[in-house]
């Protein structure tokens, strides 16, 4: 369009008519109107008008014409109608060979072009603009906004961090503990479910929006069992990340199987994000920092170990995990039928196992351990952070 737009200034016109527009698709080779006139074997050299100009002379570029602003809306509904998303030079084409733009439509007819010819290439398998062709992303902006309530386990795990690192009340290690570590735990299960609202909604789902879940408020995400109870339940008996919270998809508005398996996956990166931003000083310093009370780096390394044991069982591909979240859209109907029907089975058959010792939970303990590892935390730190937390 700038291009066009400095054609008319060079051709010593005072606006920019159709007319310069097809001149300026035939001086640029890379574009995809170009391209599309080079397949159909055009007369390319027939479209310019004499003399020939160079396009990296500088001009001004002259004002669009009331003619130009017609052919840009004929051009942007043959986008719509090819379900395109966005208007390039070769939808340009097609508006350019229509009858109220005589002198375009002659000129391209002249070189060989019909309007039928240009759209058979935009719709044909493998050619024509792939970029078109993709949704782009919607705006974050407005659908992504912080609730104050997010504040609070922020806050109580500022606070409960603040008091182990100094030291202040070693009677109240216990309590600084818990607030340090429910709280950050609490913060990670938002954030968690913001990972899988962020990717469904940019996959298409915009029910996300409305239903809160870009606000990282957990009363949005709470589920009265799977949420509350069982996460707490399950930290208290054994120091396990269950993962928590519940966000509903609208599965059918994302946009494709790619997209359902990424927004499932979403919640698990969410953990590992939130490890390695409260484990990067163990990461920086190859173990403790020498700074700061052993408490409160007990804490944090017991809620990085939290991260892990949430992200490894989160990945593991059996309802109602996210693992299984992101086979599912490969799966075949018939197993997603059985897979929901077995319900909750999976996941009490799984922590049995886990609880009963054996191969099954010496492999999990074991991989987990080795993900701490790699950011450098301790193990005798996550054994004194457990130690500091209360357990049933």
């Amino acid at each position: 369009m700038e291009l066009g737009q400095r054609v008319a200034t060079m051709r010593g016109v005072s606006r920019a008519d159709p007319i310069h527009l097809l001149e300026a698709i035939a001086l640029l080779p890379k574009n995809p109107g170009h391209r599309a006139l080079t397949a159909l074997n055009a007369n390319i050299g027939a479209l310019s008008q004499s003399p020939q100009l160079d396009p990296m002379l500088p001009a001004a570029p002259a004002p669009i014409g009331t003619a130009t602003r017609y052919l840009l809306n004929n051009a942007h509904r043959e986008a719509e109608q090819m379900g395109h998303y966005q208007v390039d030079p070769a939808h340009v084409l097609l508006a350019l060979l229509y009858k109220d733009s005589a002198r375009t439509a002659e000129r391209l007819e002249a070189a060989g072009i019909s309007i039928y010819a240009i759209r058979q290439y935009l719709t044909a398998p493998g050619s024509g603009p792939k970029d078109a062709r993709r949704r782009p992303l919607p705006s974050l902006a407005r659908a992504v906004r912080v609730s104050p309530v997010f504040a609070i386990p922020v806050g109580a795990a500022i606070i409960g961090g603040l008091g182990l690192w100094f030291g202040i009340a070693p009677g109240l290690t216990l309590l600084l503990s818990v607030l340090l570590v429910v709280g950050g735990w609490i913060t990670s299960l938002c954030i968690h479910e913001f990972g899988h609202a962020l990717i469904a909604y940019l996959g298409g789902d915009r029910s996300v929006a409305a239903a809160g879940y870009l606000s990282l408020n957990p009363l949005k995400y709470t589920h009265p069992v799977l949420s509350i109870a069982l996460p707490i339940v399950f930290l208290l008996i054994g120091g396990i990340g269950l993962p928590g919270g519940a966000v509903y998809l609208n599965e059918r508005a994302i946009r494709t199987d790619r997209w359902r398996s990424f927004a499932s996956a979403g919640g698990p990166l969410g953990n590992l994000v939130f490890a390695i931003l409260i484990g990067w000083p163990f990461l920086a310093f190859q173990g403790e920092p020498p700074f700061g009370d052993v408490h409160f780096w007990g804490a944090l390394a017991f809620l990085v170990f939290l991260q892990f044991t949430a992200l490894v069982l989160n990945l593991i591909p059996i309802p109602p995990f996210d693992g299984f979240g992101i086979i599912a859209p490969w799966l075949s109907i018939d197993l997603r039928i059985l897979a929901s029907r077995l319900g909750m089975l999976p996941l009490l058959l799984l922590f049995y196992l886990l609880w009963q010792g054996g191969p099954v939970s010496a492999t999990f303990w074991n991989f987990v351990y080795s993900l701490t590892n790699l950011v450098n935390v301790p193990d005798y730190l996550v054994y004194l952070g457990q130690q500091q937390f209360p357990h049933l």
